[in-house]
């Protein structure tokens, strides 16, 4: 298993996509890229949601990139242990590594409904700014683009809020 530094995939990460191709998460890497360029040249038509989109986007896939980086150099350490063969049998970690870590890595897969309700809306309104200039100017005017932001971060709130707890993680500790 081949080690990777903390430190470089922090520095690589600073570009979006960068570190996930740097620890060999080619696919998500792409998709963060894509994601970024995405947000980046739809700025001009809806600038309070794509630059917050945007931002969002980076932290995230930061974050992402140096919490993989730390479960790989785990990973790696584990399997030099085990290898070896010192002073354990059994499962690899304890319970109070595990609590430590925050428990075993979950895969983060979108929803596909969601990612394409959000690629409808975001056709949307790239298509209401080509065709109907004058009517974005005037929504733009009377900042319903804040007024919307608004609403998604408080319904998304709310969802996080009144969400039932996924059994399944807390079973498995």
């Amino acid at each position: 298993m081949i080690k990777k530094s903390r430190w470089l995939t922090f520095l690589l990460a600073l570009i979006p996509g960068v570190g996930h191709l740097y620890l060999g998460f080619a696919k998500q890497g792409l998709q963060l890229m894509i994601g970024t360029a995405a947000c980046i040249i739809l700025i001009p038509s809806i600038p309070m949601i794509f630059s917050f989109a945007l931002a969002i986007l980076w932290f995230y896939q930061l974050f992402d990139a140096l919490q993989r980086a730390a479960w790989m150099k785990a990973a790696a350490l584990e399997h030099e242990r085990m290898m070896m063969g010192q002073e354990t049998f059994g499962y690899p970690w304890s319970m109070q590594d595990l609590m430590a870590m925050g428990g075993y890595p979950r895969e983060n897969q979108l929803n596909p409904v969601w990612t394409g309700v959000g690629c409808v809306i975001a056709g949307a309104a790239v298509l209401l700014v080509t065709i109907f200039p004058a009517l974005w100017h005037w929504v733009l005017q009377e900042n319903t683009a804040s007024f919307l932001l608004a609403v998604a971060l408080i319904g998304y709130g709310l969802r996080l809020l009144f969400k039932k707890p996924d059994r399944r993680g807390s079973e498995s500790l």
